[in-house]
């Protein structure tokens, strides 16, 4: 199972750095994703959590920015569903770090799976909090997206301990997390049970 770290829009830098030096142990991706920030600004921040927080290069993934990604040695870029991006920079961009896109439905898939992806995130499969009023993609959707494409698919959308082995049972690679870390008392603890219903339920 790999399970990706997504920050929250209302975290500030000190809170996350704090919560992934707690989460760094746990997590395989972490998710630097500020829709409102300036590329400067998530640079700067980038540098500090690669500073003040265990997390390696290799581990972090920065969404929307390849200037950023490419000149921190970032082991990810994450692409919304929508963002162009020509088939020379991709191409460029994976020969040092994975590239993977956001996407809602099983066609974007299929196009994302052909425009040559390394991954794709899916979602949000749950009701949650951060997609106010949207209809939720569900776990059905999601088992015929993973059906449809020959990527790993991590899924995203108000998911938890409670509700991962579901998940899993879909074929989908992993799990991407924003609320059942950033609102856990102990978001370690949250990660481990996350991974040890993951495992507990697959044997």
């Amino acid at each position: 199972m790999e399970l990706h770290v997504i920050s929250s829009p209302c975290q500030t830098l000190s809170g996350l750095i704090e919560q992934w030096t707690r989460l760094a142990p746990y997590a395989d991706a972490f998710h630097l994703r500020y829709k409102e920030k300036s590329e400067g600004e998530i640079l700067e921040m980038a540098r500090l959590l690669l500073q003040e927080t265990p997390i390696e290069a290799k581990s972090l993934i920065i969404n929307r920015h390849a200037a950023v990604a490419e000149e921190l040695g970032a082991g990810g870029l994450h692409l919304t569903e929508h963002q162009v991006i020509s088939r020379e920079m991709l191409q460029r961009l994976q020969r040092k770090m994975r590239v993977g896109r956001s996407v809602h439905s099983v066609r974007r898939a299929v196009e994302a799976n052909q425009e040559g992806m390394d991954y794709l995130m899916a979602g949000h499969i749950f009701p949650s909090a951060s997609k106010p009023g949207l209809p939720p993609f569900g776990v059905e959707s999601l088992r015929r997206l993973v059906q449809a494409c020959s990527l790993p698919v991590i899924a995203i959308g108000g998911i938890g301990p409670a509700n991962v082995n579901q998940i899993r049972q879909t074929g989908a690679e992993g799990v991407a997390v924003i609320s059942a870390v950033a609102h856990h008392p102990s978001p370690e603890e949250a990660a481990k049970e996350m991974k040890r219903r993951w495992v507990d339920e697959a044997q």
